[in-house]
């Protein structure tokens, strides 16, 4: 643990689940991918999350009897999901790792084969390429096991309208040159948006793909949530639009996230 650089989120880690996770429109998106997850994972399941951050999501699957490993880059995010876990009575059920997506291909994974693994809005768009995760991910989930993951496309219609309307163009079209720049702190890295079959690819034939959803469609990016959650009723039909229109082929590619699930072959 001690090598691992310092993550741009260690700064944020205290505070971010009042401004990420707590939302209205940010939990609505989240119990959808809840909904998922549990699809993929019964009772007894033993999984890896892969950018656990506030451990949200691993508390969550523990509750539901599924044992979680769950890994982050940042130390104070995982400080803070360890916290969470013992707050909420489940920490026997899940294990933590400090792991850089960056470096996947020197992955130590503890134990015998994982029954899946999963990824949660965005943290797989912090690397270039997904070909050593899934050199990685092939290694350490059983044959039928399944993946779940949450990724920031190469185009958001929510985002590219909304922000070109408001005359700032850089940021309307920040996604479709496959990569930007955030800033967290002062201290910027890169973001890269693959589009589904970009991720396929890297990740490699031991993997197939079963499912895939449009994630934050009709419901807005983070960044705009707070101008739509003050129109409860307004949310409210567009999470009814959401839940209608997520495995539609039209909509599947163009919302601030999307949902791949697959299965190891």
């Amino acid at each position: 643990m001690d090598n691992t650089p310092a993550s741009p989120f260690d700064a944020v880690a205290a505070r971010y689940d009042s401004e990420a996770t707590d939302p209205l429109i940010s939990r609505w998106l989240r119990g959808r991918v809840w909904k998922w997850l549990a699809s993929l994972y019964p009772a007894g399941s033993r999984v890896l999350e892969i950018g656990c951050g506030t451990g949200e999501d691993a508390v969550w699957l523990a509750k539901q009897g599924v044992h979680v490993t769950a890994s982050d880059v940042s130390t104070e995010m995982l400080v803070q999901a360890q916290r969470k876990a013992e707050r909420e009575e489940v920490a026997d059920r899940i294990s933590f790792l400090q792991l850089d997506l960056a470096q996947a291909a020197h992955w130590e994974l503890p134990g015998s084969s994982f029954d899946g693994a999963y990824s949660n809005f965005g943290a797989l768009n912090c690397v270039e390429q997904w070909r050593d995760l899934g050199v990685a991910l092939a290694a350490a989930v059983r044959p039928g096991g399944k993946i779940g993951f949450v990724v920031m496309p190469p185009f958001c219609v929510w985002e590219s309208l909304w922000h070109a309307t408001h005359g700032d163009l850089k940021t309307a079209t920040r996604r479709w040159r496959g990569q930007s720049m955030a800033q967290i702190e002062g201290v910027r890295f890169p973001v890269y948006y693959p589009a589904p079959q970009r991720l396929r690819r890297d990740l490699g034939s031991a993997f197939e793909v079963q499912s895939l959803r449009g994630l934050g469609v009709f419901l807005p990016p983070s960044d705009i949530q707070p101008v739509v959650a003050k129109r409860p009723a307004f949310a409210k039909f567009l999470l009814r639009l959401e839940r209608l229109t997520a495995a539609l082929p039209l909509f599947k590619r163009i919302g601030d996230h999307y949902w791949i699930e697959l299965k190891r072959l």
